[in-house]
């Protein structure tokens, strides 16, 4: 049997788009034309996209890092580098997307609900302008172009919920496997031992007319599940988006009433709204029971459970489905059940992609080789398309610098003349009386 994953962490990347180009026309009779340095491409986006295609998230077990291409650098003659292509990871339906955030906690960013449903995860840098787009009419030899921006680089958790209109629960071993193949066309994997379902099992019951909705066989809880005992823990995230329950009981039961209350704790400590929704009780393995049995059952639940709905069935003979099917069309055309609530997801992203963190630099002291390391993917990408021996490339180096606020940040770390600075794998002089400061 296939293991059911539903909750796994991945990280993510987009490309860096590519850098500009410094480059000149070369034509006949022309030897110094001007600048034609054409821009880099666009790096790759990370896209996440629903499908029907899969129901776990087993894919993602031995694979955590995926990346985007980074778009190609520009070339002479004002070509644009080529842009690459978006990555599209795929994910079921239900998945809820988490992000990790600066205090170490995931924050929810997008629910995929819906098929084909795709979210913008990770946005690629734009390529970086060639050298052609800085002539003026005082500087028609410009030797500086830009580099393509940072890419952008997230922690997920990815949960999957699955999406049901109505969930089965009950104790393990109770007929939750038997009944959801018989009102649906499901055909999970059943034996008579507890614990037989390990994964969620979800079937398509037709209702009267032409309407039909979802049913999930939630794997049975037990005592303790709410606290991480047996398989309950696992799953009980799946019954928050069903719209409302089949409490399933086992006929043979010496004690229906504690078996019940014995799920009914274990969801009202995973999250009290569950108890909110509407829900039919379903006594199984009625052709086991005699008809003082149903009459003691029926008078007990109605004097603990006065408005409960209690249905009794024989899921292995068919015995009441006809009247359990009966009961959850009524339940359907009183709730609208096919109309699956959205999850709501308070945000404060106004937006479906986010401001990158990797642009920023950091600045620290190396005390035993007294340097200055500065360290940052726009900071290292500037100095990257610097030409140095270039008067106009290392102004506008350090105009960019200045644009950043890197220089102010060193003097405020106490810097002084003749200290090195090392930016990549470039050394520089800091000098108090240099226009540029780094020489």
């Amino acid at each position: 049997m296939e293991k059911f994953i539903d909750l796994v962490e991945i990280e993510v990347e987009s490309g860096r788009g590519g850098d500009g180009k410094i480059a000149w026309r070369r034509e006949k009779y022309e030897p110094m034309g001007g600048p034609a340095g054409g821009d880099g491409g666009r790096g790759g986006s990370v896209y996440l996209k629903a499908t029907n295609n899969i129901n776990t998230l087993i894919d993602f077990r031995f694979k955590h890092y995926f990346k985007a291409d980074n778009g190609n650098n520009g070339e002479s003659s004002r070509r644009t580098g080529a842009s690459a292509k978006d990555l599209i990871i795929l994910v079921p339906i239900g998945t809820l997307v988490k992000r990790l955030e600066e205090n170490g906690e995931y924050k929810i960013i997008a629910d995929l609900k819906d098929p084909e449903q795709t979210f913008l995860i990770a946005k690629g840098g734009k390529g970086g302008r060639g050298n052609q787009h800085f002539a003026t009419a005082s500087r028609q030899a410009p030797h500086f172009c830009e580099p393509g921006e940072a890419a952008e680089k997230y922690k997920l958790q990815l949960e999957l919920k699955l999406i049901a209109h109505i969930g089965i629960i009950g104790l393990p071993n109770a007929g939750k496997s038997t009944l959801i193949s018989r009102l649906s066309a499901c055909k999970p994997k059943i034996a008579d031992y507890p614990f037989t379902t390990l994964v969620p099992n979800l079937g398509m019951m037709k209702l009267y007319g032409t309407k039909s909705l979802i049913i999930a066989d939630i794997p049975g809880l037990i005592e303790g599940a709410a606290d991480g005992a047996g398989l309950g823990l696992t799953f009980l995230r799946h019954i928050e988006r069903t719209n409302a329950l089949i409490h399933l009981l086992d006929g043979m039961s010496e004690d229906f009433w504690q078996n019940y209350l014995i799920v009914q704790k274990e969801l009202e400590a995973y999250n009290t709204e569950i108890l909110e929704k509407r829900e039919i009780i379903v006594i199984n393995k009625i052709d086991l029971l005699d008809e003082d049995d149903i009459e003691r059952i029926k008078t007990e639940f109605k004097i603990k459970l006065p408005n409960a709905i209690l249905v009794f069935i024989s899921a292995v003979s068919g015995k009441g489905l006809e009247e359990l099917k009966k009961t959850i069309n009524t339940l359907d055309e009183e709730l609208n059940l096919t109309e699956t609530k959205a999850l709501e997801i308070e945000s404060e992203l106004k937006a479906k992609t986010f401001k990158s963190k990797t642009s920023d630099f950091k600045i620290e002291f190396d005390e035993e080789r007294k340097v200055f390391i500065v360290e940052g993917i726009a900071v290292e990408g500037l100095m990257r398309v610097t030409n140095f021996s270039s008067f106009d490339s290392v102004n506008h180096l350090f105009y960019q610098l200045k644009k950043i606020n890197l220089l102010d940040e060193l003097k405020n770390c106490g810097i002084k003349t003749g200290d090195t600075v090392l930016v990549g794998n470039r050394e520089m002089i800091w000098s108090d009386h240099a226009d540029n400061k780094l020489i």
